[in-house]
């Protein structure tokens, strides 16, 4: 997840600095991840010119990726649109509407869900050194994903469940690749609505992309959290009506590039979603404070109808509260995010919670302290979610 530090003189003046070179010096800690960058073969030119968007307002610019990193060093938060310049052009969208939450299998879904799966597998996910998405061990905790997706699914989905699901590993320009799940119910169309379920496999050391990053909330509780939600569906057999995906994000740290992909995508084939969800940060809780799910509320950010159908399907199947929640928007329009604003960018409905209020959220994200040992971390606290996940699922995917 981008997170916003409020360093707006500095954040001026490197956007000058940017618009007036194509390089901007590198700072100690970035010669540092250079040098660290080549003992270690990280395959990455800090001098390759990437566009960037600081704000849906906002004309794109050229930076490199060395002024790139810098201003996400800065808590400047971007769109990497490099590879997808004309999202939320390709063709017309929908406006949808949601029925009440009325599933009566929801709760029976429940029964399948575990603590002690996700932490198993978010033992495995914090042990590489950083998930980075230039890095080889980002590339290859991305293929450790696949690769448990692949075991669940043979393992775990009946005979009738085999035949619809398929799995893909998406192939980007970086090293780190997306991975798709799909349930096609039979008999479904290209044309039918899709429910889309998302997190980000990634992480990030804001100090140094070299550095330890073992993004424990940011976002592996996000990633074993919608994991979890799949493996419960497995287990109880259940086939949609309706297309529904689980997608698995690379790259959202630098800039929400898997998602933007992955939703041009959807859009040159002229797919309709009928509601996307992003789950990142679920697992912290400030004991001193009352437990609640954050429902994200930025206009640019997320669909005001299924935001409101969000806070139903809480009312209807969770046992803790919602509180609405904005992210704070820096002076260039743009704050913190996640993949869901590719969602929204394209023109799809989609929504966000959050594991806190932001200013409560994990204060260890982006740090080598992103770990599930830190007070507070809590998989009590990520079950809900992972519970959320079911309901959105079910309920959206059940006509």
């Amino acid at each position: 997840m981008h997170r916003a530090i409020l360093t707006f003189f500095c954040a001026f003046a490197f956007l000058a600095a940017a618009a007036q070179s194509e390089q901007t010096p590198l700072n100690a800690h970035l010669e540092t991840a250079h040098s660290k960058e080549q003992q270690n073969g990280i395959d990455l030119d800090l001098d390759e010119r990437r566009l960037i968007q600081f704000s849906l307002d906002s004309e794109p610019q050229w930076m490199t990726e060395r002024q790139k990193f810098e201003a996400k060093s800065m808590g400047w938060d971007f769109m990497d649109i490099t590879e997808t310049p004309f999202l939320g052009t390709l063709s017309e969208k929908p406006h949808l509407s949601y029925p009440s939450p009325n599933s009566t299998i929801v709760a029976r879904i429940f029964s399948h869900l575990s603590k002690d799966e996700p932490r198993v597998n978010l033992e495995h996910l914090t042990s590489y050194h950083t998930r980075y998405y230039q890095t080889e061990t980002g590339r290859e905790a991305s293929e450790w994903l696949y690769a448990k997706i692949l075991t669940y699914t043979a393992e775990l989905a009946s005979e009738d469940q085999q035949d619809l699901i398929s799995i893909e590993h998406v192939d980007h320009p970086w090293k780190q690749k997306s991975i798709v799940v799909s349930i096609s119910p039979p008999d479904s169309l290209d044309s039918d609505p899709v429910t889309i379920i998302g997190a980000h496999i990634d992480s990030i050391n804001q100090r140094n992309y070299s550095d330890r990053a073992p993004g424990a909330g940011d976002d592996g509780s996000g990633t074993v959290t919608i994991l979890e939600a799949y493996r419960a569906l497995l287990v109880s057999g259940y086939i949609p009506v309706s297309p529904l995906e689980f997608h698995f994000y690379a790259g959202e740290e630098g800039g929400l590039l898997g998602s933007q992909w992955l939703a041009s995508r959807f859009e040159s084939e002229g797919k309709v979603v009928r509601g996307m969800i992003q789950f990142d940060m679920t697992a912290y809780h400030n004991p001193d404070l009352r437990e609640e799910i954050a429902v994200i509320t930025n206009e640019s950010q997320v669909d005001e109808a299924l935001t409101d159908f969000l806070t139903q399907l809480i009312d209807q199947h969770l046992d803790i509260p919602w509180v609405k929640d904005a992210y704070p928007v820096n002076p260039s329009g743009r704050g913190p995010s996640s993949d869901h604003s590719s969602w929204k960018k394209a023109g799809y409905p989609s929504c966000h919670t959050l594991e806190a209020k932001f200013k409560d959220t994990n204060p260890n994200v982006h740090t080598p302290n992103d770990r599930i040992d830190v007070p507070g971390f809590s998989f009590d606290h990520m079950l809900h979610f992972s519970k959320l996940a079911v309901a959105f699922a079910v309920e959206l995917s059940s006509y």
